[in-house]
């Protein structure tokens, strides 16, 4: 089984998103959206670690300050998280100085968040009471985020109030069975361009399958599958006649793609110039002969 979600297909330039997305999410959330692996006394719940809060301790604290503490948050649905914002416990000795986010759909398999291909640690605070934000190098989506404190305050306990920004997700999934396709139809009966973007999200636990054909009348194509668990993207910008110019070009990237976890990918070509982002990790590429135009005909599937 393959899920598709937010399928974008742009050619020279001409998408580009408008709307805000900088909501609090943490604030209208109500008690039982609040969990966490342990807590010191009732007045230092879950539930009072909302940015700004005074009521009860003032933030949460758990009963043991190790790192085997967590803090869970139920969005509700999916959100698309941007931000983070963090303080200390109310008019207390207790932060989180260093802390990393862990995300899931269904609050289990749960994914840290990644920077630059490594688990990311985000500065916290060093006192209660100044608010610290961080914004995210690629947005979250889930519904349940966890906090997980790795250093605290050195007079003190582990403690914190905190808030997400971001907005709801509402991006169309797909689902395909391996026997079934979709089309997506260009204005044009041709579409000629020097310039693209294709990005789209899956996830699936399929090692094999075709996520996007599309093919012209003078051999142009662009192909992005998996083989055995990997993504590979195959490009022809054209060959010659008598095969003088050989045009064709493939790349592959990642592993373990059968996993059951969304996963993005993103493919910006401008001339020969390539970029194939998988989950936030880039190549840089030229295609292989003279072509600069990508020629297909008016669907890609």
């Amino acid at each position: 089984m393959l899920l598709v979600t937010s399928l974008i297909i742009t050619s020279n330039g001409a998408w580009s998103a408008s709307r805000k997305c900088d909501d609090s999410l943490v604030a209208p959330l109500p008690i039982k959206s609040f969990n966490s692996s342990s807590e010191y006394g009732r007045g230092y719940a879950a539930a009072f670690a909302k940015l700004n809060r005074i009521q009860g301790a003032g933030g949460w604290s758990p009963l043991d300050t190790n790192r085997y503490q967590w803090l869970q948050v139920d969005l509700g649905s999916r959100k698309q998280v941007v931000s983070i914002a963090t303080q200390g416990r109310y008019r207390s000795s207790d932060w989180t100085s260093q802390y990393q986010l862990l995300y899931s759909d269904a609050a289990n398999n749960w994914r840290p968040y990644l920077k630059d291909g490594n688990i990311w640690t985000f500065k916290g605070n060093n006192n209660s009471e100044d608010v610290v934000r961080e914004e995210l190098q690629h947005a979250i989506v889930a519904r349940y985020i966890r906090f997980i404190p790795l250093h605290w305050s050195q007079k003190g306990r582990i403690g914190v109030r905190l808030e997400l920004y971001g907005c709801s997700y509402w991006a169309d999934v797909i689902s395909f069975d391996g026997h079934s396709i979709i089309s997506y139809r260009f204005r044009s009966k041709k579409m000629k361009t020097v310039k693209d973007v294709i990005s789209l999200k899956f996830k699936t636990t399929a090692r094999d399958g075709v996520l996007l054909y599309g093919e012209g009348q003078q051999g142009d194509y662009i192909l992005l599958q998996l083989q055995r668990a990997t993504m590979e993207l195959s490009i022809n910008l054209g060959s010659s006649q008598y095969n003088l110019i050989k045009g064709h070009t493939s790349v592959t990237s990642g592993s373990l793609l059968d996993d059951g976890h969304w996963h993005s990918v993103a493919i910006e070509r401008y001339r020969r110039n390539i970029n194939f982002t998988l989950d936030h990790q880039t190549q840089q590429f030229r295609t292989n002969g003279e072509f600069e135009h990508l020629d297909l005909d008016y669907e890609v599937n």
